[in-house]
């Protein structure tokens, strides 16, 4: 069967995921990848029927074959060349020069390959190359998957108790509104020159505490969020995992059956988010924004920058999708209504003024700025302009919200800093502010007394909880804990550091 079959093309259609996938496999789970690899496979089925029909299984076959290893090579140099800080070498990778570089040889071996008659010695060889190339892909994923995230000894550590709450009557509606890297006070005024007091004004009119000095615990979303979510420090993980691991499972796991949807649930809450990213739970009721097939957003992004070269088709793919998506997060939070007399629960994490930049000021979609320096001035106006925008459509909710229920608890806050021109590998004193230097705005209508002079991230819900549900959750010291993306368990705590730093004068 492996001699007189050419099934290669059929394995090699599966690469382009399974490659990305791999690169990713610790942000995005494995149940995601399966619709792509359904459409890659389709996406190949066609053009072979027809080149079947006219020139045989075998030739077929191979020029298939030949097309998805050149495209797969022909994305790898594309990603180097375009992310280059020197204009001559990213001109190269403009497809006006590249696509013509990779076409011509293309073509010339196409057409050798029509010319040739094709023995069944080079089908099996074939075949026998992509199973052992399509093997050591699965074995990375087994390997992976094998070891154990220790998730039970997490819990523990954890050491987070979810009160019963089943006697509280009156309990308010609660809005979680997360900006995703929006920028606080001190780091738009000193690397934007923007004056951000108008907004803050405004949300202080509209009845919110507000701390303009504020600074989240972690300077990304995968500890952060889930560190807010569970109320404590995540420092245990880092000895579970090892400071060399990149494993993010225990953390998603941390967040998909975090403690503050717990407590929610446990007080007979319904809890509303919405699909993709940190958002999507299996303790909440509903997730709204769905993508079509669902999607992963961030697995469908990685496929579409990686292996779409024509800009136009790029727009259309992902784009446009992110730009609906956020349009859709915005839309359904501002008009949300339950259709019970239930209380609830509604968590908002929005991709925004995060990148992709795709929107102005106004709203209006615009082509995403992209750029490898972390300098660059448009990317910089890009991110001011979704920071506006971003204001703009709070202030819209949070009216709306207030307008049909003014008891309603709203949390405005951003999961970190804007981490604009960070330096990851020798991150400066002034990268550690980019990185923590967030937003925080909280609406506690009748209990503004009970709030402390000054809210950690870490506390946003111990504080809330003892607030509103008679809890006696201790409030923690701040923390400033310090990790790179590409080595997401390598901590350092840089408590004292900006404490005490002269920056925040």
């Amino acid at each position: 069967m492996i001699k007189k079959f050419g099934f290669h093309h059929f394995i090699l259609a599966l690469f382009p995921v399974l490659l990305i996938y791999l690169d990713n496999i610790n942000e995005i789970p494995l149940q995601d990848i399966f619709v792509p690899l359904t459409f890659s496979l389709g996406i190949i089925l066609i053009p072979w029927i027809l080149l079947t029909y006219f020139i045989g299984e075998k030739k077929s076959s191979i020029i298939v074959s030949l097309v998805i290893i050149l495209f797969l090579i022909f994305a790898y140099v594309r990603s180097i060349l375009i992310y280059n800080q020197i204009e001559e070498i990213r001109f190269v990778a403009t497809n006006i020069i590249l696509i013509p570089i990779f076409c011509i040889p293309t073509i010339f071996i196409i057409y050798k390959i029509l010319r040739q008659k094709i023995s069944s010695n080079i089908t099996q060889i074939i075949n026998v190359m992509s199973i052992a190339v399509f093997s050591f892909m699965l074995f990375q994923i087994g390997l992976f998957y094998s070891t154990d995230p220790s998730y039970d000894e997490s819990q523990k550590l954890l050491n987070i108790p979810v009160f019963q709450t089943n006697e509280l009557n009156n309990t308010p509606n609660v809005y979680l509104l997360v900006l995703d890297a929006y920028s606080g006070d001190m780091t738009l005024k000193k690397d934007f020159g923007f004056d951000n007091s108008k907004f803050y004004q405004q949300l202080e009119q509209r009845g919110f505490f507000i701390q303009k000095e504020s600074y989240s615990n972690y300077p990304n979303t995968d500890f952060s969020m889930p560190s807010i979510m569970n109320m404590n420090y995540l420092d245990f993980i880092s000895d579970i995992q090892g400071e060399q691991s990149t494993d993010l499972r225990l953390v998603q796991e941390l967040w998909n059956n975090n403690k503050v949807m717990q407590v929610f649930q446990s007080a007979g809450y319904e809890i509303y988010s919405f699909h993709g990213g940190f958002g999507t739970s299996t303790l909440t009721t509903e997730n709204f924004c769905r993508t079509n097939l669902n999607l992963s957003p961030e697995l469908t992004h990685s496929l579409v920058n990686y292996y779409m070269p024509i800009s136009e088709i790029r727009e259309n793919l992902f784009e446009k999708q992110h730009y609906d998506h956020i349009l859709c997060v915005l839309d359904k939070t501002k008009k949300f209504e339950s259709k019970s007399n239930t209380p609830f629960y509604m968590h908002m994490h929005l991709k925004l003024p995060h990148q992709p930049f795709v929107f102005d000021s106004e709203g209006n979609k615009i082509r995403e700025t992209i750029s490898s320096n972390r300098f660059d001035s448009e990317l910089k106006n890009a991110y001011l302009e979704q920071v506006i925008f971003a204001n703009k459509k709070i202030l819209e909710i949070i009216d709306e919200i207030q307008k049909r229920n003014s008891d309603d608890v709203i949390i405005l806050m951003s999961d970190h800093g804007g981490r604009f021109g960070v330096n990851w590998v020798d991150p400066s004193e002034m990268d550690y502010f980019r990185g923590f230097n967030n937003l925080s705005a909280l609406y506690f209508p009748g209990q503004e007394s009970n709030l402390p002079t000054y809210v950690s991230a870490v506390n946003t819900f111990r504080i809330f909880f003892n607030i509103y549900f008679n809890t006696n959750y201790e409030i923690l010291n701040e923390k400033f804990i310090w990790y790179s993306p590409d080595n997401p368990f390598e901590h350092n705590d840089v408590t004292e550091l900006v404490k005490f730093s002269d920056l925040r004068n």
